[in-house]
């Protein structure tokens, strides 16, 4: 009889905590489920199972200030984190409190002595997931400084036949790489509900680069009616400087292992000269003699 009355009891918990978090219905989960099957990892199963519901309903309990708030929503956006800044802090510590217990358990029920290492995981996997964000903004960051030459020379040169800067925007889009894509969008969005200045104002401090921070400039003065040509053309030269310093430092990455593959090979051409020197010498004496 009690065991009914806990089951019930858990069931009615469980309906009246799906609708306060807003999650859907069993039968529509399942639906979903079913319909994409095939695309989930086993990292998927938990995350989209276990994590984020226990997140739904963390989420609202934690505070934020208003101003972190913001920059952690617009930081999570451009990352394509699907998150709120709540969400995001309660992920980090159910991950953690998670890695706490399971090692926890374990280690009280192998190594006794060892149970302070629980801690010490549960700290580092609580940055790990707390930095995240700021992980993917770096490899985005890589990824738009090596796009940002193509995007510049577009929307400069583009400039010499179209004066519609939107539509440069809009048409760049067709070819835009992931890096530039989110940030364009908002752009355009901005720039068609608000003011010019305004929307690529807030595009250089997003992206935060010094060409964008010319680019944006120049586009401002030249929708102003000022004439940009010579601006936009120093930063066109500038793009092949560019070019030539991003591809310098992916091949400064790679000298140590050039440097393994080049030890044997010198080795090899070293003895192999040595050894036709030894030949002929070898050969002159012997007709010497």
């Amino acid at each position: 009889m009690r065991l009914v009355v806990f089951v019930l009891l858990a069931a009615g918990i469980y309906v009246v905590a799906c609708e306060l978090v807003g999650l859907p219905p069993a039968s529509t989960g399942k639906g979903v489920r079913i319909a994409v099957k095939k695309d989930y990892s086993f990292y998927d199963v938990l995350n989209i199972y276990f994590v984020l519901p226990v997140v739904k309903l963390i989420s609202p309990f934690i505070r934020v200030e208003e101003h972190k708030k913001k920059r952690m929503a617009m930081q999570l956006a451009r990352a394509g984190m699907n998150f709120t800044p709540q969400e995001y802090y309660a992920r980090s510590a159910i991950m953690s409190i998670t890695a706490f217990l399971l090692s926890f358990l374990l280690l009280s029920a192998t190594v006794k002595n060892m149970k302070f290492l629980s801690v010490i995981l549960a700290v580092v996997v609580f940055f790990h997931f707390h930095g995240e964000v700021k992980d993917r903004l770096k490899e985005k960051d890589k990824l738009i400084e090596s796009e940002l030459p193509k995007f510049i020379r577009a929307i400069a040169q583009g400039l010499k036949t179209e004066k519609d800067i939107i539509k440069l925007l809009e048409t760049y889009l067709s070819i835009s790489g992931e890096g530039l894509k989110y940030d364009i969008e908002v752009l355009v969005i901005d720039l068609k509900s608000g003011n010019f200045e305004e929307g690529f104002t807030a595009f250089d401090k997003r992206i935060g680069n010094a060409y964008v921070s010319r680019l944006s400039k120049a586009l401002i003065s030249a929708e102003n009616g000022d004439n940009q040509d010579s601006s936009l053309n120093y930063l066109i030269s500038d793009m092949a400087t560019l070019v030539k310093e991003v591809m310098q430092r992916e091949l400064n990455k790679r000298p140590g292992r050039v440097k393994m593959l080049v030890i044997p090979i010198v080795v090899t051409a070293v003895a192999a000269l040595f050894y036709v020197i030894g030949m002929n010498l070898f050969s002159s004496l012997s007709g010497i003699m």
